[in-house]
């Protein structure tokens, strides 16, 4: 998958791998026109699935200074079957500038719930205590 932003002439891309379950394994990235340029800088990899296809751990890498790119997010997802509970990051790089990365902004047991129908109702890692479905 490739792309060039607004009025660049660069391409940027990523190229994925996946596992013997057709699962997201890499996200590759990569600029020019076999995107071989500047690799690596905002590369994702997913090191571990559940039985039912949730993600369990996630690295995504980024931009954390003017010139220099590393980890940013080392993500470890507990589900309670198929929703989500808790996402701890342990991850020592913040990104630079407008990007973005998880921030862990809560340490609890249940950082996130939901009601009856499954529509999320609390997500303590955005300070988001109680969701009202009308």
């Amino acid at each position: 998958m490739s792309w060039k932003a607004g009025s660049e002439t660069t391409d940027r891309g990523y190229r994925f791998t996946y596992d013997y379950l057709s699962r997201l394994k890499d996200a590759t990235y990569g600029e020019g026109n076999n995107l071989t340029t500047n690799p690596n800088r905002f590369n994702e990899q997913i090191t571990d699935y559940d039985k039912m296809g949730n993600i369990l751990k996630l690295k995504r890498y980024g931009q954390i200074s003017s010139a220099a790119y590393r980890l940013v997010d080392d993500l470890s997802l507990t589900y309670n079957g198929n929703q989500l509970l808790v996402v701890k990051d342990i991850a020592t790089s913040d990104v630079y500038g407008n990007g973005t990365d998880f921030k862990d902004g809560a340490n609890q047991t249940t950082e996130y719930a939901y009601d009856k129908n499954g529509n999320l109702i609390k997500d303590l890692n955005k300070n988001i205590s109680n969701v009202s479905i009308i």
